[in-house]
């Protein structure tokens, strides 16, 4: 064999056992989820991470303390901090929470910019329904509190006169299940919000779940 030959042959071994390893690390990596509600955004992560196959430790959906954003990024943070003093700190840890009518929600999202774990902000404007919603259908029509009902509420109001979700409540389980055969529609909905926001300034409505929806997603390919 010439030293050509065995010169490739070594240069192959080696790219193999650097993409083995690189499998190896991504498999190892681990992520937290914290979320701003005790049910409903839960149990629709849950319930996604149950449907492509992923398991603890790689993704771990957390129980928040407290409802405000601070207090979801403060949480997280601890969460991240106990995690790391064992020695093996999650590789990025996601909050989700809602803007509605939270006088923390810029702060909020700042401090996840600025500190030095690796927080990411998932927001919804005015909430987390916005994201349901886009299973439906496009919308960019802007949300606003009128009378008694809050501005959640409108976004609620609308959703549940979509086919099938007459009976939408907060923390109701089985929402990925009953949506997940229209998800790639409001992946598709959720990025053209997101340009519409880009292209107008406009902030109500938007949302970042897709891109934890997208983000999971690639775990399992």
């Amino acid at each position: 064999m010439g030293h050509d030959d065995l010169f490739k042959k070594r240069k192959a071994r080696k790219n193999i056992d650097l993409q083995r390893e690189r499998h190896k690390r991504a498999q190892n990596k681990r992520y937290l989820i914290v979320c701003e509600g005790t049910k409903t955004e839960p149990y629709y992560f849950q319930s996604l991470l149950e449907d492509i196959g992923i398991r603890l430790p790689t993704v771990r959906v957390a129980k928040n303390e407290g409802s405000s954003p601070d207090r979801i990024v403060t949480h997280a943070l601890d969460l991240y901090e106990e995690d790391a003093r064992q020695g093996d700190a999650y590789d990025a840890v996601y909050c989700v929470f809602d803007r509605d009518k939270h006088t923390t929600f810029g702060a909020a999202v700042q401090r996840t910019k600025d500190c030095q774990a690796p927080l990411i902000a998932i927001t919804s404007t005015p909430c987390f329904e916005v994201w349901l919603l886009l299973h439906f259908g496009y919308t960019d029509q802007p949300f606003h509190a009128a009378g008694k009902k809050s501005v959640g509420d409108q976004v609620v109001a609308q959703l549940k006169r979509k086919p099938g979700m007459g009976q939408y409540g907060k923390g109701q389980q089985g929402i990925y299940v009953q949506l997940k055969d229209k998800l790639d529609s409001a992946l598709n909905n959720a990025d053209r919000l997101r340009q519409h926001g880009k292209d107008t300034g406009s902030i109500n409505p938007a949302t970042d779940v897709d891109q934890l929806v997208l983000t999971l997603q690639t775990l399992v390919r």
